[in-house]
């Protein structure tokens, strides 16, 4: 039982998981940030579009992308223009 367990949670799935949960809690944090109108909540929402963006990105490299050095270096292009922006946000967020 534990081996399906861990079968289920593999990466296929947790990555599934994540751009479903993603896209769900940012049409919420929307509804949150337009009714509460709270710095807060927008930037939760902002950090939210960066983790659905990563996800979809990644999706559409693995299911386009058929060579495996195009596919690692698109993915650490994409990982650090993640990090680079999540980065920029916190700066904004101490600015502001």
């Amino acid at each position: 039982m534990f081996n399906t367990l861990l079968k289920m949670f593999s990466k296929g799935f947790l990555h599934w998981f994540t751009q479903r949960t993603s896209a769900c809690l940012l049409l919420t944090s929307v509804v949150c940030v337009s009714v509460l109108d709270s710095l807060f909540l927008g930037f939760i929402a902002l950090i939210l579009v960066l983790i659905h963006f990563e996800a979809g990105v990644h999706t559409i490299i693995s299911d386009y992308m058929h060579e495996p050095k195009s596919k690692l270096v698109s993915n650490v292009s994409v990982d650090l223009l993640i990090i680079y922006l999540t980065k920029t946000l916190f700066l904004l967020l101490i600015c502001v």
